[in-house]
């Protein structure tokens, strides 16, 4: 299968096949509601884009680590389309208080909102601005995740990044660890808070390894994953397709769908609806879909790897053609299960 609308649109980095995307959402089969678990809108103005991409692409309802700052004028416009996740304040990244008792203020603040997600970020690279600090098991961290806790949230975690950054941007293991070495607070964590749901962002910071993120699911019944990071998730997902499938078949409603779309008022004015909407067509066409061509996204970690690959190359994407009940679980139970029932 091959887009039917390759070369009809303008060329950017979010539509490298020149794809309408309008027309192309028409073409996916799946009818159901979708939730998306893991975006991040920063205006209001940059939302109506995306609600607009969302609609085409059948996304009812998204988790979103919004500024605190904004979140009543977001829920006055598009009401309970939008769940929150409980975040620092990264505008401020540079001072030392963001990570540490500004953060544990937020919680709070947010809780006050009735937010019930709180996301415990500690990529190597916030290393960088806030150091030891930003460990996942750090006193000031297990704090917060205690403060979290009482206040009956759920967590996130994102604790790993994509092999070609630990070959790359990671190089120096004195410094960042190996990407091994990222996994053992969040083992601990989630034996810390077993009655507390742990949800591992980007398919637990391995979509190339998933025997290792299979044997986390089995230790700890807590755990779920979503499916963000479009561009990543497209790379190694589309290479370990038969070995994802198994993971949804023997781990239904443990993956949540997620896309990691950023909105802001600078994005939405270069090419806004198309960075929107080419997230949802890359991550619809490799769960639904027999295709098997190029992604229409540029893709960094190309480049980067081996920096005589074009700069806008862009990944192969190979369709995984899921069946009916695993999109179902994947696209709307799994997340309504565990964040909306109740």
């Amino acid at each position: 299968m091959h887009a039917a609308t390759a070369h009809t649109r303008p060329i950017n980095d979010a539509n490298r096949l020149g794809l309408d995307y309008r027309a192309e959402a028409n073409a996916l089969t799946y009818a159901g509601p979708i939730v998306d678990v893991h975006t991040h809108l920063g205006s209001v103005a940059s939302a109506r884009l995306f609600f607009e991409a969302a609609d085409h692409y059948g996304i009812t309802h998204v988790w979103s680590m919004s500024p605190l700052e904004i979140i009543d004028e977001l829920r006055d416009e598009f009401g309970d389309r939008i769940h929150f996740i409980a975040v620092p304040n990264y505008a401020n990244k540079d001072d030392p208080d963001t990570f540490t008792t500004d953060w544990l203020k937020r919680i709070e603040a947010f809780a006050d909102k009735g937010v019930k997600l709180c996301k415990f970020w500690s990529a190597p690279r916030g290393l960088d601005f806030a150091g030891d600090a930003f460990r996942l098991d750090s006193p000031i961290r297990k704090q917060g995740q205690k403060l979290a806790h009482a206040l009956g949230m759920t967590f996130m975690t994102h604790v790993a990044d994509p092999d070609t950054w630990f070959a790359t941007h990671y190089a120096d293991a004195s410094k960042y660890g190996s990407k091994a070495d990222q996994y053992p607070a969040l083992e601990r964590l989630l034996d810390e808070y077993p009655d507390t749901p742990i949800i591992g962002a980007h398919m637990g910071g391995n979509p190339e390894n998933l025997d290792f993120i299979e044997a986390q699911l089995q230790r700890h019944p807590n755990y779920y994953l979503d499916t963000s990071a479009t561009k990543w998730m497209v790379r190694e997902l589309s290479q370990h397709s038969q070995r994802f499938i198994d993971l949804l078949t023997r781990y239904p409603k443990r993956v949540l769908f997620g896309s990691d779309v950023v909105t802001n008022d600078d994005n939405m004015a270069e090419h806004g609806y198309d960075l929107y909407a080419s997230r949802y067509w890359a991550l619809r066409t490799l769960m639904e879909t027999d295709y098997h061509d190029a992604s229409p996204i540029v893709d960094p970690d190309l480049h980067l790897v081996n920096p005589e690959v074009d700069p806008k190359s862009t990944a192969s994407l190979r369709g995984l053609h899921l069946d009916r009940q695993t999109l179902q679980h994947l696209y709307h139970d799994a997340a309504y299960d565990l964040l909306m029932k109740s």
